[in-house]
């Protein structure tokens, strides 16, 4: 039987030898382990199939993970196996081609060209006392008892639905063994949520945990769960709310919340929910190179606990212990904050962390009107409306967009705020004012997702934009010709790209986030792309002084095209992000006994299952994307993700495959199981075998379909690396 082809559907550098050594050795034990999970999920599959086929007397003539197919290159001829050997009547052996398995029986093979020679091995032949008892019209076909055909309906059945059963139940025992072990987590903990996005709108606080979306409930929900629910309610329902319960210290909220568009692939679908970092610093990277971290911390301070801050103890009892220490932390960028560290060691000591300073390129930026709100927020509550301008704070009408969120982000007393609303002739001026309630703010106000900035304790949200509100004094050109040929305020930023050698830049970026962005400045940022301002500004944080960027601007009111360099400065005001290379919060959910093991391995498995029937449906209905589908090339990437992650993760991992096989390999489709198993349903109902030539036809489609389809994701895979 042929296995599903792998669920279609679906620099480290060495500066020595033994680093070299280590290196090689480190990968090919993970592609090994990558090969034996990946190949167990097929062995498992094939030997459903033969152990069955031979509880019924069928006669099993080859068992094969991978295809031994015959390969020529013009005059170099390819082995057809990496390995095989003959025990009994059965030829035992791996593929060169591992895209599958299959286990040969007499009578029966899935290539159409090799059907009636099949048909013609099985049929005995008729000794002469027979042939004149009987004329030739009247005598009954004899298969050899040994062969499939031979077999009743229901035995065949059993042994076509054999290997999908088979990968069920290993699916589930993966998993159990997985939560055996113990399952590494990232629970669905609210971390901070994303300027302007919905759970933002909807006023939805840091500090709770997800403990139902759509319809899943679950009291130990990990964020990848949560995440994929949301992703396909979306996908499948993107006008329907999606019902959220959040348990937080003092009791459950619930809330109904409509998706929105990823910013950057509108095919994606979210809320802005933002997983929780720890208070633990990374054993690999303390701080952030170059950062204002890196001057005050020490290797020794690898895998230390912040435990106190500004004298203020963590509370280890809340549902998310660092809650209190972030908000803190980006509600006061401009003050020295005093950490106490718990070493590894169980020693403690003190650090002082001083604000970080921004590097900008010699300009101030300017806002976009108001766009987002939070409902009975206070900007909303004071009749703040989307769409509006900020033209004065407290009568200060120079506004920017990076200056707007230090001065209010910890404000205490009330402010008046100037609007412009409408344009032209009916544009009008209102003055509102503005009291700040408390409201937590977990996250650095600005969003490289969204590109907007919020201010949590007035419950709006505005964008950066590439438009040149003002020019430090240093940048201002001495004499009126170069003043033409400079960054001058209303300037309109159409492309930016970056200009200084890879040499010359921090390599490995810090945060290696960035490097797409980076890569992207590299080969020239455009105003209109899809990545928004904010990002760039963020990006431009880990890029050392000096670096030189080329901008291309227009300039009102004729659209003059300017062309100018750039270069990136330590600016006089702070940043909020300080550098600070602490882990992302993690749980361990662990079985605590074998019947629990097995209930979260059917918890698992189910599902799993219930993704793939969702991704199947979704596709019938034109809403899944090829972006979305991701081929052997895509499973071998994320299987060997896993397997550097470890033994539970790898064993997650199989059970996914296992389920993804099990389903797609009993899809209707002739050559598969699933199309087999429609054969026979058939053959029951009418008492006798289809037309053999109609089986050809329709296997040899089923064959074609299937090798058009190979065609397509690996294409896909490629051009997604490219």
């Amino acid at each position: 039987m042929f296995i599903d082809l792998l669920a279609q559907f679906l620099p480290l550098a060495a500066t020595d030898e033994a680093g070299v050594l280590t290196f090689l050795a480190t990968q090919v034990w993970q592609w090994g382990l990558v090969a034996l999970g990946i190949g167990l999920v097929i062995f498992v599959h094939e030997l459903g199939h033969f152990v069955a086929a031979k509880s019924f007397g069928v006669k099993c003539e080859k068992f094969y993970v991978g295809f031994d197919v015959p390969i020529q290159i013009g005059p170099i001829k390819f082995p057809r196996t990496l390995g095989k050997f003959q025990y009994g009547e059965t030829e035992y052996g791996i593929g060169i081609i591992p895209l599958g398995g299959y286990v040969k029986m007499l009578g029966q093979d899935d290539d159409p060209r090799k059907a009636e020679e099949e048909a013609k091995r099985i049929r005995m032949k008729q000794d002469a006392a027979e042939a004149d008892d009987e004329s030739d019209d009247a005598a009954p076909e004899k298969l050899d008892p040994r062969s499939f055909p031979a077999k009743a309906v229901w035995q065949r059945m059993i042994i076509i639905s054999a290997g999908v059963v088979m990968n069920l139940i290993t699916g589930v025992l993966f998993a159990a063994i997985a939560y055996g072990y113990g399952v590494t987590y990232n629970p669905s903990i609210i971390g901070g949520v994303t300027p302007g996005g919905p759970a933002w709108q909807a006023g939805i606080e840091p500090g709770g945990q997800v403990v139902s979306v759509g319809g899943l409930t679950d009291d130990q929900m990990h964020f990848r769960e949560m995440r994929m629910a949301i992703l396909t309610e979306g996908l499948d329902n993107p006008e329907k709310p999606i019902s959220l319960a959040i348990r937080y210290d003092e009791g459950v909220r619930k809330y109904n919340l409509k998706t929105a568009s990823h910013p950057e692939n509108a095919d994606v679908r979210m809320i802005g929910i933002v997983s929780p970092t720890s208070l633990e610093f990374s054993s690999k990277t303390v701080a952030m190179p170059g950062s204002i971290a890196a001057t005050v911390l020490s290797d020794e301070d690898a895998g230390a606990k912040i435990v106190a801050y500004d004298g203020k103890k963590v509370n280890n009892d809340l549902i998310v212990p660092s809650t209190p220490f972030f908000n803190y932390l980006y509600s006061n960028p401009t003050k020295t904050i005093s950490l106490t560290l718990e070493r590894v060691d169980g020693s403690t000591h003190q650090v002082d962390l001083p604000p970080q300073q921004a590097k900008m390129l010699g300009a101030r930026w300017a806002i976009s009107p108001i766009t987002g709100l939070v409902d009975e927020g206070v900007a909303a509550k004071a009749g703040v409306q989307i769409g509006d301008v900020i033209t004065a704070i407290n009568g200060d009408t120079e506004i920017d967009a990076y200056k707007l969120p230090l001065e209010l982000i910890s404000a205490k007393e009330p402010i008046t705020m100037t609007l412009q609303r409408g344009e032209g002739e009916e544009a009008r001026t209102i003055e509102v004012e503005l009291t700040p309630q408390d409201a937590l703010q977990t996250h650095a106000p600005d969003s490289q997702i969204s590109g907007e900035i919020a201010i949590n304790r007035f419950g709006f949200s505005f964008r950066p934009l590439p438009t040149v509100a003002s020019v430090l004094p240093n940048l201002l050109a001495d004499d009126a010709a170069n003043s033409e040929l400079e960054l001058q305020p209303g300037d309109e930023i159409q492309e930016i790209r970056l200009i200084t050698p890879d040499s010359e830049l921090l390599s490995p970026l810090p945060n290696p986030e960035f490097e797409p962005l980076v890569a992207q400045l590299r080969e020239g940022w455009e105003k209109d792309g899809p990545t928004p301002w904010g990002s760039l500004i963020e990006t431009i944080q880990y890029l050392p002084e000096g670096t030189q960027l080329q901008v291309l601007a227009t300039r009102s009111p004729k659209g003059r095209v300017i062309e100018t360099q750039v270069t990136v400065q330590q600016d006089d005001r702070v940043w909020f992000e300080r550098g600070l290379g602490l882990t992302a919060s993690e749980s361990i959910q662990r079985a605590t006994s074998v019947t629990d093991a097995l209930s979260l391995g059917l918890r698992e498995a189910e599902r799993r299952l219930r993704d793939v029937f969702r991704f199947l449906r979704m596709a019938t209905q034109g809403r899944v994307k090829m972006r979305h589908v991701g081929g052997p090339l895509a499973i071998m990437d994320l299987a060997k993700q896993e397997a550097e992650r470890g033994i539970s993760p790898q064993l997650l991992f199989l059970t996914m495959l296992s389920m993804n096989l099990a389903i797609l390999n009993f899809l209707p489709i002739p050559a598969l199981d699933g199309g087999h198993m429609m054969f026979l349903i058939a053959e029951a109902i009418r008492g006798k075998k289809l037309n053999e030539q109609l089986e050809m036809r329709l296997t040899m489609a089923g064959v074609l379909m299937i090798l058009l389809l190979m065609v397509v994701v690996f294409a896909n895979d490629i051009l997604r690396l490219l």
